[in-house]
């Protein structure tokens, strides 16, 4: 599978959100849709966002919450519980910069948002089968959230469901 070109993919990629406060000293309850990732440390400038909002922070520190799906977040700009309550559903995003290289054959999740989706058919002619929308997942695996008209439907992100990613479009 190849991705897109990076000079198209927005500068930002959002790693997780704001599921609450955690404890009353201003600690942000986050959840990260891949767990094992080590983008996020102290120092770090990341950005925030709800609808049309937008606020820069700087990460103070982080630790884990055992037994946990989440992780604990401290910034520089939150400084008690009622702050870091008010964060509640807020998109956590940092620079594609920050993120590892890909090898040849990876690709962000978040990058595919925006492709069609297309088959060959019968008759040797690709159909479109909607656009991804957006990404989720049902716990076991990533999902492809994918709009065809007023309907929705999900597309494991997972051979052999996709076959490649290439041009702009994710082939199934």
């Amino acid at each position: 599978m190849s991705s897109s070109d990076p000079a198209s993919q927005e500068a930002r990629v959002q790693l997780g959100h704001v599921a609450g406060a955690h404890g009353i000293a201003g600690a942000l309850r986050v959840r990260l849709y891949n767990p094992a990732s080590n983008t996020l440390r102290p120092g770090l400038v990341v950005e925030l966002r709800r609808d049309d909002e937008r606020r820069l922070v700087t990460i103070d520190s982080i630790a884990p919450k055992p037994g946990s799906e989440f992780i604990r977040v401290w910034l520089r700009e939150v400084a008690d519980r009622d702050a870091a309550a008010a964060l509640q559903g807020w998109e956590l995003w940092v620079d594609r910069s920050e993120l590892p290289e890909l090898g040849e054959d990876e690709y962000y999740l978040s990058d595919v948002i925006g492709h069609a989706v297309v088959r060959r058919g019968p008759d040797d002619q690709w159909q479109t089968l909607g656009t991804i929308v957006d990404v989720t997942s049902n716990g076991l695996q990533d999902l492809f959230e994918v709009r065809l008209g007023a309907a929705t439907w999900l597309l494991p992100a997972i051979p052999p469901f996709v076959v490649e990613i290439a041009n702009d479009r994710v082939i199934v």
